[in-house]
């Protein structure tokens, strides 16, 4: 689970969970559904005829696990986040930036952004 922001390098083929944490302005509601978008920037020499297809799927979540950076232990941790099921980048990506955005539908009507960037790379780079 990748959680921080810009999100750690993902490589080419590779696919992994990313999350945005919304739990700071979600207050007493809760996300009752989410979606996401993925581009390359707009500055990109890197190609990807399909930027949205690298979202493969998206869902709320109250509780998710993280690596402590400490002893790599996992922890919970609890609060309102979105999650996205993210990869299958190109060879022709490599090198390139992903601008991944959320959008999290809240129970009492409001609706909340977040967005982040990954980097693609070569395996082994």
């Amino acid at each position: 689970m990748r959680i921080d922001t810009p999100f750690a390098p993902i490589e080419v083929g590779e696919t992994d969970c990313f999350a945005f944490d919304f739990t700071p302005d979600v207050g007493a509601a809760t996300i009752v559904s989410t979606n996401w978008s993925c581009a390359l920037g707009s500055y990109e020499t890197a190609v990807d005829p399909a930027p949205q297809s690298r979202v493969l799927s998206v869902f709320p979540q109250t509780a998710i696990q993280v690596r402590s950076p400490i002893d790599g232990s996992l922890q919970t941790r609890t609060g309102a986040f979105s999650v996205g099921y993210i990869g299958g980048m190109p060879v022709s990506a490599a090198g390139g930036t992903y601008i991944l955005e959320a959008t999290a539908n809240l129970s009492d009507g409001r609706v909340l952004k977040l967005n982040a960037t990954v980097q693609c790379k070569l395996s082994g780079s």
